[in-house]
């Protein structure tokens, strides 16, 4: 066995862990009762989005680590009740969640995808982050015209 058939399936298996989990953030995000919202479910969808993360850091893709972080970030302050979890925050997560599967999907089939959709998620997610816990305001976020900052992207050498 060479090394990259080893490593091809290390990578199926992170896809497979990272489609799971992210049916179950799916589906928690939907059963999760805003302003009522279960801790544990809270758990339930922040650990998927660790592994993810966390599997996607070690393996080499950048993109989804960091995409994957913004919305740890935003589950882990649900979490410790720095941030209520509104509807408008679960329905920002589940749009998350989608544009993670449309990430991986992508680099399972060793592409590139479009990545305005998935801009414009990251952008809702750090607007929301730039924001202290203020409850309902993701939908009323502006959008910047252009993005601006910083992206610096880590891609160790194999």
């Amino acid at each position: 066995m060479s090394n990259s058939t080893g490593m091809e399936q290390f990578h199926q298996t992170f896809f497979e862990e990272s489609f799971e989990g992210l049916d179950s953030m799916e589906s928690a995000l939907l059963a999760l009762d805003p302003g009522a919202a279960d801790p544990e479910t809270i758990n339930c969808i922040f650990r998927a989005a660790h592994s993810i993360k966390g599997g996607s850091a070690t393996f080499g893709f950048a993109e989804i680590a960091g995409f994957t972080h913004l919305m740890e970030t935003l589950l882990d302050e649900m979490r410790d009740g720095r941030r209520a979890v509104t509807r408008a925050a679960t329905d920002l997560l589940l749009r998350a969640v989608d544009s993670l599967r449309a990430l991986v999907t992508a680099a399972q089939a060793g592409g590139r995808l479009d990545e305005i959709d998935i801009e414009d998620v990251r952008t809702d997610l750090q607007a929301q982050l730039a924001r202290a816990g203020d409850g309902d305001g993701i939908a009323a976020a502006p959008r910047p015209a252009a993005a601006c900052g910083w992206r610096i992207d880590f891609q160790p050498h194999p």
